[in-house]
């Protein structure tokens, strides 16, 4: 049995309540004029029925006394006070049906999404965390050159958390996906496929222990890597089972909460004052913190030292290392594989697509000898002060 609706006719049915409803008001409203004005005098008086009808709709519309005529009877002023309430209740109403329908308007989710669409580089947060708010600041701010308008919120929390959300001064411009972020297409609203990076938090659920929300994150972050393998994924986890998967699966970042909880512990039992020392160096105000800084094409074949020496000397920040093989995986691997089809010398091409194979993403090498030589792909591990 086919099930199909006409549409033209569903949005005639949808709207016939509202047709009767303004047919009710109109004679209700009518019929009061009509008996306001039998109340002044009717046909004997000096004012006609279309006369009390427009003197009462200037005071509906505009909401104020209108004195080219004033009631004499009593039963005349008390239906005058029906009309006065009536015009304050008119106005709010067609105020709030126009501010709601602007709102509709504005927050539907195919113009919400319709906007996403025209985005690029853009970073998506996927998840929800009670402290997000402050999360989105320290990136806006420890990004430099990042705005609301390219920041995207996925996410299926209550819809009154994510309103007070949307609705602050500080996060105007906000992008928002409302849909479940295991769903392909909800990814794909989100414009995925264009996004430089992916942060994967989870939705702590009271349903869901800490190894299925971690499930979830791992679906999610298989199906960003299938859609954009150029996309840099970072996943936040509370299990050390999926912590392993997502290794696995060359996830480009992964934060494993209780790893890093054990070592701070562990950590501030040995050193004292470390816990302010670590405070101090990932330092959320702007203050000197940590940070990593692309090194440029000119520094290749260098000494770690000269790097070193330039950046202290020139820009007055401490070098701590370096970062190999920074980005993601297939963008990596695609810069090894064209720098190797430049060689003419087959052992060299044998030799470089073997680092491919074997190339570890995003490895850190902290305070290296001063005669390691800089190549391509790298950052600087760098102790400065934030922009």
């Amino acid at each position: 049995m086919s099930t199909n609706r006409n549409p033209s006719k569903t949005s005639r049915s949808a709207s016939r309540p509202y047709l009767v409803g303004a047919l009710v008001f109109l004679a209700v409203y009518t019929v009061l004029c009509y008996y306001y004005w039998r109340a002044e005098g009717g046909p004997e008086s000096a004012k006609t029925f279309w006369d009390i009808l427009l003197w009462n709709n200037v005071n509906i519309i505009f909401a104020r006394g209108y004195t080219d005529y004033i009631p004499k009877t009593w039963p005349g002023r008390a239906i005058l006070m029906l009309f006065v309430l009536f015009s304050m209740l008119f106005l709010s109403t067609i105020i709030g049906f126009i501010s709601s329908r602007i709102n509709a308007y504005t927050n539907s989710p195919a113009r919400r999404i319709k906007k996403v669409q025209s985005l690029s580089n853009h970073v998506v947060i996927i998840g929800w965390k009670n402290d997000i708010k402050t999360l989105i600041g320290d990136i806006l701010r420890k990004s430099g050159s990042l705005t609301t308008d390219e920041i995207v919120l996925v996410n299926n929390v209550p819809e009154l958390k994510i309103q007070s959300l949307l609705m602050d001064k500080d996060l105007k411009g906000i992008q928002y996906i409302r849909g479940d972020f295991t769903e392909e297409q909800t990814l794909l609203n989100a414009n995925i496929k264009q996004a430089s990076t992916a942060l994967v938090l989870g939705e702590p659920q009271e349903n869901l222990d800490a190894e299925l929300v971690d499930s979830r994150i791992f679906v999610c972050t298989l199906m960003i890597k299938s859609l954009n393998p150029r996309c840099h994924v970072c996943a936040l986890v509370q299990t050390e089972r999926y912590r392993n998967y997502l290794e696995a699966q060359n996830c480009d970042e992964i934060i494993y909460t209780e790893e890093y909880s054990r070592y701070i512990l562990s950590t501030v039992t040995s050193y004292t004052g470390m816990a302010n020392v670590m405070r101090a160096m990932f330092d959320n105000g702007n203050g000197i913190s940590i940070q990593i800084l692309p090194v440029g094409e000119e520094w290749r074949g260098k000494r770690y030292a000269d790097l070193c020496a330039f950046n202290k000397a020139e820009k007055g920040i401490l070098t701590l290392g370096v970062l190999e093989n920074m980005g993601a995986e297939k963008t990596i691997k695609h810069s090894i594989l064209a720098d190797a089809m430049k060689s003419s010398n087959y052992g060299e091409v044998i030799q470089k697509l073997k680092t491919v194979k074997d190339a570890e993403l995003n490895h850190p090498l902290l305070n290296p000898p001063d005669d390691y030589v800089l190549g391509t792909n790298m950052g600087a591990i760098v102790l400065a002060e934030e922009i």
